[in-house]
């Protein structure tokens, strides 16, 4: 799925969202949250905290990039 349909998901509040954007962008955002915390409990948290901002802030905020 692109950006673009994962933002219309957002901005529709449909949950899918989420699962989409991990599916996307999940693997690449754990091991860079691996590379800066070296613990996997301390990633797994900020890989958390991600999405949860992400659908807290859509809508209002809609996303340029």
């Amino acid at each position: 799925m692109d950006d673009r349909a994962i933002i219309q998901l957002y901005l529709s509040r449909d949950e899918r969202a989420v699962a989409e954007t991990d599916a996307v962008y999940g693997k690449r955002l754990f091991r860079l949250a691996m590379r800066i915390l070296k613990n996997y409990e301390d990633s797994e948290e900020c890989w958390n905290d991600t999405y949860m901002k992400a659908w807290n802030t859509t809508p209002p905020t809609v996303p340029d990039i």
